[in-house]
């Protein structure tokens, strides 16, 4: 669930920084196929750089890497209370999202359905050269890959080649693939409102391509934007289809008589640059990101590189996210040399916990308590505990990076070394040993707080 959520948050981030270079910059040009092509490479860049492996990750003998866990959240209160709170939490939002997504995928196929029976009912027949399915009902012309639905009863007389034309641009740009590509991304994005305006703003486009496409046959431009006044009753048969209306009459009308935006206006485009260098910057470095670790003994090293381990996380109870004293990331395999020692701060295959994350953070605050001596003087904060799985799995080198005194160090370092022994990590086909760094956050409610400070 993580992984899902870390991904519908890059690809969201993608969405945000670059439609609004399409809102401010790019939308009142006539360049219409140039505007096309960026909001599909819009939302194709959204749905799959989140998920290719970029990272950067320096290289040099200054810098070093440790796989950083998830850390564990130590309170005077029962634990149990706040492992039922999470779950509740992550439980809750998954059935949120997946309820959503699978609203709007019901909802993909039911048009898909409508359109299907539509055909099937009315039948396919050929008209000025083209397949038509004629229809009885007050339907906006519109198309749909190959095929132009139309109630010819209502069409004024001699509008009908006009109205196949339009729609025929529809069908020789390949529209309807853009409308799907975008509904299956909206699909994903349900809760994105940017999404749907992208769609919108697809729409818009369409037609005036179509528009295009028909002025360039020679038809006078007060005859077509009569034809069109005389369809703005239809209605639309759903989002999938290319409508001859599609309730945008004022603008295209205006995009009709505006000026042909000079060539220089393309250079727009490249306002775009920066905007993708800093995703492709911003995305990796919510993958691999580098932290001061001012505890850290080895003064003569400089300052960690923390990699989220990429073992499965099933559960969040104890976790947050937003901790300020390290950036997390979802860590692809990035070959490094092991230290003196022989030991790894990064393998092909990860150690993992004995019945996985769940289980490790369940006997962590299960075993770990809140010294007396922390609460009385109201001492809270994050140890640091880094430990070496060894290549039978046993838990070794545990040591305090950092601590906060009041008997919580002693605490955190007792219970990581009792930690029983965890599927070792495996690297070219050989088990090894491999470094991690464990946040411990001790932290005290409201009434411990106050007793404290009487």
């Amino acid at each position: 669930m993580n992984t899902m959520l870390l991904y519908l948050l890059e690809s969201t981030i993608c969405l945000a920084v670059l439609y609004p270079v399409y809102w401010f910059f790019l939308r009142r040009d006539t360049f219409f196929q140039v505007n096309r092509f960026y909001l599909l490479a819009m939302v194709l860049f959204s749905i799959l750089i989140p998920l290719l492996p970029l990272h950067w990750i320096p290289s040099g003998p200054s810098a070093s890497i440790v796989i950083l866990l998830d850390p564990v959240l130590i309170t005077s209160a029962k634990v149990e209370h706040t492992l039922s709170a999470h779950l509740q939490w992550i439980e809750i939002a998954a059935v949120v999202y997946l309820t959503g997504v699978l609203i709007f995928l019901l909802r993909f196929g039911l048009q898909l359905i409508q359109l299907y029976r539509i055909t099937r009912r009315f039948g396919i027949k050929e008209s000025y050269g083209q397949r038509v399915v004629f229809v009885d009902r007050g339907y906006s012309p519109f198309s749909f890959f190959n095929l132009v639905f139309i109630n010819e009863e209502v069409i004024p007389a001699g509008s009908l080649p006009t109205i196949l034309e339009h729609e025929r641009v529809h069908i020789r740009q390949h529209h309807t693939l853009d409308m799907i590509l975008v509904e299956l991304a909206a699909i994903l994005q349900w809760f994105n409102p940017i999404i749907w305006l992208t769609g919108r703003e697809m729409k818009s486009i369409h037609e005036y391509l179509a528009d295009e496409g028909v002025l360039k046959t020679g038809i006078s431009s007060s005859q077509y934007q009569q034809i069109i006044l005389d369809e703005t009753m239809g209605i639309q048969v759903n989002g999938l289809t290319n409508n001859f209306n599609v309730s945008l009459l004022k603008k295209r009308i205006t995009m009709m008589t505006k000026s042909k935006s000079g060539t220089w206006a393309k250079s727009k485009l490249f306002i775009a640059l920066p905007a993708l260098a800093a995703l492709l910057f911003l995305l990796p470095a919510s993958s691999v990101s580098s932290s001061s670790d001012n505890g850290n003994p080895d003064k003569t090293q400089s300052a960690p590189f923390l990699v989220k381990s990429p073992a499965p996380v099933s559960i969040t109870a104890g976790m947050e996210p937003q901790d300020k004293e390290k950036k997390k990331t979802e860590a692809k395999y990035v070959p490094v040399q092991p230290d003196k020692n022989g030991v790894y701060p990064v393998v092909e295959q990860q150690p993992k916990y004995t019945g996985g994350d769940e289980a490790r953070i369940k006997f962590m605050i299960e075993n770990i308590k809140y010294p007396e001596e922390a609460k009385k003087n109201g001492i809270q904060g994050t140890v640091f505990v880094t430990f070496v799985i060894q290549s039978d799995g046993a838990v070794t080198n545990v040591k305090i990076l950092r601590g906060i005194g009041g008997g919580c160090d002693e605490e955190a370092f007792r219970v990581v070394k009792m930690m029983p022994n965890w599927i070792p990590g495996m690297d070219k086909g050989k088990k090894v040993a491999v470094q991690f760094k464990l946040p411990v956050k001790f932290r005290l409610d409201a009434d411990e707080k106050v007793k404290s400070k009487k």
